[in-house]
């Protein structure tokens, strides 16, 4: 048998344990890519046959190849910033620091910074792996100490890493419950599931908060005095799931904690439920029919769960079961589309001011919709992208500011149509089909007691499955874009665009082929600002300015 066989299986067997970590990759018909490019690069050299790797020694190595070349936009300067006016995020007085505490930066689910990130000056991209072969981290937080805590996904199985941001060695480790037997056989098997510890959080006591695939919750903290990592609280949700016929099975997706302290948690198919983090006491109820497959979003008010049928607005009673405030259906059109999970809305609801933003389904285009967060009423609606061509499966970021009428809300959407899963091993990779597109879209204030929503600018880029980023810091927007290059390989770009005018201004190489594909794990910046970390297959990237 060939080595590129033999890898080719040790990978499928990883990456089936990865998998459900991340944001799927779906298949249709789309543009040819080529079309799309944006990318500019120099002459291209032969693709080099992967060769086996070495047990993995934690050295960053830089990963520019020599078909990608660095680039900047001769309309920015060098070091271009341009720090965006902004109402600031609220805290979560039960999570980490805003930027800190989960993949979507806070409890608003905004994918926003506080702080920059990379300007472009003398930037090196670095990768390193944490096992043989592939291995996957997805959600990074950093506690207290600034250290990095994450999902990594390798073929031994599930743990939770501690790592030095400064020299990205692993310090600590914890395994995970591993996932049964009989998934294989699973309805949702190979790419359906995220579940699994992919939306973990990280709470105001350095705790990390995970689901497993033992069908419980798991609180865990590093002992500084002890050197690992210790089982802090362990809570037992077998009896909150909804019934299947075997081999299905429902899975518990995240929990977070109220403003009150109070966890709630959701499971794929349409169990929303609480739990007493101090007794232990569960209370739930079922959304028959519906399912859930996202994040969803804390405030002060209230609970945000979006399926694939309903936006809700959740509290609890006096015993803690939880109570709908309002409901409001969406167009969730005619089919799954491609790179989406279910037919329904892919992202975690994005909370800002008085309104809450999500993307439907609909035929032929996707639309932004801004509900009040009252009563979850209509307040605008906005198609996007061409017809037919048009989804997304990763959360807006956005922010509030005001505006010279009031208040304005302001968010980004990418384009994730086309992205196919089940190509993530074949020629381009799983992005070789994705259409890309990137638009600003502004919900102002309409002069008239209400509001109209535009879109604002576009861009060709196509950042295939990362989760975006914006710094209100130095005002631009982060992106990973996907570059097809010579002998059908493929290529990545950390890719930085101007929040203010859409305009691309610089563009880092990270690496090329499978090790260098992201497949939906989030871009994350440092919380002292300068460098920006990413999951990948081959472990995590680290993109850092440089003195000259």
């Amino acid at each position: 048998m060939k080595f590129s066989q033999i890898l080719g299986i040790l990978v499928m067997a990883c990456l089936l344990l990865i998998l459900p970590l991340l944001t799927a990759c779906e298949s249709d018909e789309t543009e040819d890519p080529e079309k799309t490019e944006v990318a500019p690069t120099e002459e291209s050299t032969p693709v080099v046959e992967p060769t086996e790797e070495s047990p993995p020694t934690q050295t960053p190595e830089p990963t520019e190849e020599a078909e990608l070349k660095s680039w900047r936009n001769p309309d920015f300067p060098e070091g271009y910033q341009n720090p965006i006016a902004h109402l600031p995020m609220p805290q979560h007085p039960f999570l980490a620091p805003n930027g800190m505490s989960n993949m979507h930066c806070d409890a608003y689910m905004s994918d926003t910074y506080e702080i920059s990130g990379p300007l472009g000056i003398n930037t090196q991209a670095t990768r390193v792996p944490y096992g043989d072969g592939v291995n996957m981290c997805v959600t990074i937080a950093f506690d207290s100490k600034g250290r990095i805590l994450t999902t990594n996904a390798r073929e031994t199985g599930y743990k939770t890493l501690l790592i030095d941001p400064d020299t990205m060695e692993e310090l600590a480790s914890y395994d995970h419950p591993p996932r049964r037997s009989d998934w294989p056989k699973d309805p949702l098997y190979p790419y359906g599931n995220t579940a699994g510890g992919a939306y973990f959080i990280l709470d105001n006591e350095d705790r990390a908060v995970f689901s497993t695939f033992a069908d419980t919750l798991q609180v865990i903290q590093y002992s500084d005095a002890e050197g690992e990592f210790e089982l802090v609280r362990e809570y037992d949700l077998k009896d909150h799931l909804v019934p299947k016929e075997p081999p299905a099975k429902d899975y518990i997706q995240m929990a977070l904690p109220d403003w009150s302290g109070r966890y709630w948690f959701t499971t794929r198919y349409g169990i929303i439920g609480t739990i007493d983090p101090d007794t232990g006491e569960v209370h739930s109820t079922e959304l028959a029919g519906e399912q859930t497959q996202n994040a969803f979003t804390i405030g002060e008010d209230g609970v945000y769960i979006v399926t694939d049928y309903a936006m809700y607005r959740f509290n609890s009673d006096d015993d803690g079961t939880p109570v709908v405030d309002w409901r409001t259906e969406y167009d969730r059109g005619s089919r799954v589309k491609p790179s989406m999970f279910l037919q329904g809305s892919g992202q975690s609801p994005q909370l800002f001011g008085d309104f809450i933003a999500i993307g439907n389904n609909a035929d032929p285009k996707m639309n932004v919709l801004f509900l009040n967060r009252s009563d979850g009423s209509l307040a605008c609606q906005i198609p996007v992208f061409d017809d037919d061509i048009s989804a997304t499966e990763n959360a807006f970021p956005g922010f509030v500011r005001e505006g010279p009428n009031g208040l304005e809300y302001l968010l980004i959407v990418k384009n994730d149509y086309g992205k196919d899963s089940n190509k993530v091993f074949g020629t381009g990779g799983c992005c070789v089909d994705s259409v890309g597109g990137i638009v600003r879209i502004d919900l102002i204030p309409d002069g008239k007691g209400g509001f109209a929503c535009e879109e604002v600018w576009s861009s060709p880029e196509n950042s295939c499955s990362t989760l975006p980023k914006l710094s209100l810091g130095n005002g631009l927007l982060y992106l990973h874009t996907y570059q097809p290059l010579v002998n059908d390989d493929y290529g990545y770009y950390f890719t930085a665009v101007d929040f203010e005018t859409g305009e691309t201004v610089f563009r880092i190489p990270t690496g090329t082929g499978l090790y260098s594909n992201d497949f939906g794990a989030p871009i994350t910046l440092a919380p002292d600002g300068g460098t920006a970390f990413m999951g990948c297959f081959g472990g995590i990237i680290t993109i850092k300015d440089n003195a000259p």
